[in-house]
């Protein structure tokens, strides 16, 4: 079976949603796909004026539960390279930040951005990373540069604490390093 990037088949009509779709097998990109179908029938029924946004598997949130736990969001460091040449990476150490050490985990947060440009990956692995993906999709789906978010302000101690300091650092303002 194929199916198109607005989700419908190869039979006209039908629609093909979450497991079904090549790509992720995560149940909150079922979910997502979900929605988009019902918006989209509504769309072409003339029941939504505006057609939703299709859904790109990079855009969605990757996590694996173990521990420590593996999150990451956007384009990998080589696929960056693919589509971008160049990209600049900085990989904050989770040895730096408070809460991290309370937890007693180990890992990191690395982002990837285009040159002079925004963050198009976040990459983290350590204890409830999970919880930090969906800034990181907010950083990477709306194309922030490092110093919008070194902007932001996190709550210490705790983990988001990472995504500030490592946004900090890529744009030219490191606060607390650790290796």
């Amino acid at each position: 079976m194929t199916v198109n990037e607005r989700l419908e088949t190869s039979v006209p009509g039908v629609y093909a949603v979450g497991d079904l779709v090549p790509g992720l097998q995560l149940a909150h990109r079922g979910f997502a796909h979900g929605i988009f179908v019902a918006e989209e029938i509504a769309h072409r029924t003339g029941a939504l004026e505006q057609a939703p946004a299709a859904i790109v598997d990079v855009d969605v949130p990757r996590v694996t539960y173990c521990d420590p736990e593996i999150a990451s969001v956007g384009l990998s460091e080589d696929d960056a390279r693919t589509r971008f040449g160049e990209v600049e990476t900085f990989t904050y150490d989770l040895a730096g930040n408070g809460k991290s050490q309370i937890l007693k985990t180990r890992g990191f947060v690395k982002l990837v951005r285009r040159p002079s440009g925004p963050v198009v990956g976040i990459h983290m692995i350590g204890a409830r990373v999970s919880e930090l993906v969906g800034e990181a999709q907010l950083i990477t789906n709306w194309d922030a540069f490092p110093a919008d978010v070194a902007g932001l302000i996190h709550a210490h101690p705790s983990q988001s604490e990472t995504l500030g300091e490592a946004h900090l650092a890529l744009a030219g303002k490191p606060l607390h390093s650790h290796g």
